[in-house]
């Protein structure tokens, strides 16, 4: 009897107690891919490095040819002669790959740097959104389900609209 009373008091102060707690879910893929800031900051990346990338695919053209010249030599000869542009291939090769990397490495970073800014962004909207609307407790990232009312990812995602203009 006891604990049937316990197991009563417990579900009722439970249930007294979901009633007080505001609880909302951020989907921050959602917000991040519909921030202008983010589209806007990943055009000028793209748009920067369109120059190097169309001077390596460029770089990669010419290697090739030259790859298909050497193969295409039968006479022995001719392909003793051709070790400079053996060595010159090789050299170009090398330099297509460092200068890949770099670019990727570059550009990595400027893609991280600009995430860094934004989560910050988003991390003091929701804040101030928690605040401004006494939420208890907001979640965000593997949810397994998470219903309408508590998804508040359109409200961060206007919050941060309205506030930038």
């Amino acid at each position: 009897m006891r604990i049937l009373a316990i197991s009563c008091l417990v579900l009722l102060s439970f249930s007294a107690w979901t009633d007080t707690v505001k609880i909302g879910y951020i989907d921050t893929q959602k917000v991040i891919n519909n921030l202008p800031q983010y589209q806007q900051s990943v055009g000028q990346i793209s748009e920067e490095f369109e120059p190097k990338k169309l001077e390596l695919l460029s770089l990669f053209k010419h290697i090739e040819l030259l790859r298909a010249k050497v193969n295409a030599i039968n006479n022995t000869e001719k392909k003793e002669n051709l070790q400079i542009e053996l060595s010159k291939l090789t050299l170009l090769e090398e330099s297509f790959k460092k200068e890949t990397e770099y670019w990727q490495e570059t550009m990595n970073t400027k893609k991280i740097e600009l995430l860094q800014k934004i989560e910050l962004l988003i991390n003091n909207t929701i804040n101030d959104l928690a605040i401004s609307e006494s939420y208890d407790l907001i979640l965000y990232e593997n949810a397994a389900f998470v219903s309408d009312e508590v998804n508040i990812t359109n409200k961060v995602i206007q919050r941060i609209l309205n506030n930038s203009l």
